[in-house]
């Protein structure tokens, strides 16, 4: 109904109830993506479809019937009726999600805002990157009392700006942005957090920098920014295992 102030509203309400974390994370997607909407004054047309959805909310006529998002989104954008083709695209859209690959993670946290989503469905993740002046970084969900272990491993040294080394920094962040562990590379070992108890359920990010570029901590140890420029340039792996697969996480 394009009203984006209310459905924001609404949204962050949810986010207060007691619901599964996974269900949390997917409220404040949408909230964020609502966000956007807002900002660019989006307008959305109306969508065949969402009639039991608005009747639910007071209209008249409400059957209870399921609401057919299929009818609805192929509508929205001009077609009648699904097709193949967008079926086997949303399908795509489905793996890469459950993947982790190139999906952000929302943050109200500034200094990781640029986070990217590790898969750990199974108790563990790996991803890829490439770092050099800036930071990458990672979200990835555990539970409280989880034995986290993150492995950085450098599979090619680029020229930087100072160096062409292997050299690299790691940091463990907690979800208020409280840093809980650093590594950072030593005589040719690569920077590796093991067995660190998580204190909480929930998000957690990992930060990957090359050296001359570090967090900024307040007094009480949580990010606050970043500051100078990283010197070498590395392509890495990094593993992230003693977890709880996620999707147990999103159980009562």
């Amino acid at each position: 109904m394009n009203d984006w102030d209310s459905a924001i509203a609404y949204t962050s309400q949810l986010e207060q109830s007691d619901l599964p974390v996974k269900t949390l994370a997917e409220l404040a997607t949408f909230r964020r993506q609502m966000q956007l909407f807002r900002q660019n004054q989006t307008v959305v047309s109306p969508i065949d479809g969402c009639e039991p959805v608005l009747a639910g909310f007071g209209l008249p006529g409400y059957s209870g019937r399921p609401l057919d998002f299929d009818r609805g989104v192929y509508s929205s954008v001009g077609r009648g009726a699904p097709v193949v083709a967008a079926d086997q695209t949303l399908r795509q859209y489905e793996a890469l999600w459950q993947a982790g690959l190139g999906v952000t993670a929302d943050t109200p946290l500034d200094p990781l805002a640029e986070a990217q989503r590790v898969n750990t469905r199974s108790g563990s993740g790996v991803t890829t990157g490439a770092v050099s002046r800036r930071v990458d970084i990672y979200a990835f969900l555990g539970a409280q009392g989880d034995s986290a272990n993150l492995d950085l491993t450098v599979i090619q040294q680029r020229r930087g700006l100072l160096y062409t080394d292997d050299a690299a920094q790691l940091f463990l962040f907690d979800a208020a942005g409280r840093l809980l562990s650093a590594g950072r590379t030593i005589a040719g070992q690569q920077p590796y957090l093991a067995t660190i108890p998580l204190p909480a359920t929930g998000v957690y990010y990992a930060a990957v920098t090359t050296p001359q570029h570090h967090p900024v901590l307040d007094e009480s140890g949580f990010i606050t920014g970043w500051q100078g420029i990283g010197t070498s340039a590395i392509t890495y792996t990094i593993t992230i295992d003693g977890l709880t697969p996620s999707p147990e996480l999103g159980l009562r």
